[in-house]
């Protein structure tokens, strides 16, 4: 996330060498994209390491499952690493910036995971200032969406034969990491919430 700041600070310094030049606003994208970058990054070491938490302790999950010949390893280090290369390979194809990926793994340790992420990020604020949860998944899809026009399509507007980018401002960077930032302060949080609340009859298993 420093690093992300540090390329708006680059964006300021060619802004005050080169100004109205376009290709300033690269440096934005570049921040944009280590942002979303770091996010991903972030929430797969953490589901891995909390995955392994619950496995070396016995302590409930949902939907999670290894192979029989994981769990029939006899030594406990291998059986760890196995599991641990196993769960890191399952999930590494997922992007957990896509905010339904991203509850998807959340629900694997806690409900609810939405409603919690909301809670802790409106703690101690203005009532104003509130957000709902489906604000924070519209705000995170949205920056998914962007994050993918940079990344698989050079962010080149479609609709003017890419001979123009689609239009990047520092406000709108610098609220993404301010974002990205909070949601991920808060993730080992509600991460490491219990399944004990759910009802006996529900769709939970100790895997």
């Amino acid at each position: 996330m420093e690093r992300a700041r540090q390329m708006v600070r680059l964006y300021d310094a060619l802004v005050a060498l080169r100004p109205r030049e376009p290709a300033n606003d690269d440096a934005l994208r570049s921040a944009y994209f280590q942002t979303v970058s770091s996010f991903d990054f972030f929430a797969h070491e953490l589901a891995a390491v909390e995955a392994m938490h619950r496995f070396q302790n016995a302590i409930l999950t949902r939907n999670i499952t290894l192979p029989m010949e994981i769990i029939t390893v006899q030594n406990l280090e291998e059986r760890t690493n196995a599991a641990d290369a196993y769960i890191r390979q399952a999930n590494s194809f997922r992007a957990f910036v896509d905010p339904s990926k991203l509850a998807e793994v959340l629900s694997c340790y806690c409900c609810d995971p939405w409603l919690k992420l909301s809670g802790l990020i409106n703690e101690n604020k203005d009532e104003a200032v509130l957000r709902s949860p489906e604000a924070i998944k519209g705000q995170l899809k949205s920056i998914w969406r962007r994050r993918n026009q940079i990344a698989h399509s050079a962010d080149v507007n479609p609709a003017l034969a890419g001979i123009e980018l689609w239009p990047i401002n520092k406000e709108d960077a610098e609220i993404t990491i301010t974002f990205i930032e909070e949601l991920g302060r808060h993730l080992p949080t509600v991460i490491s919430q219990t399944l004990e609340d759910v009802q006996p009859h529900g769709n939970v298993s100790n895997k």
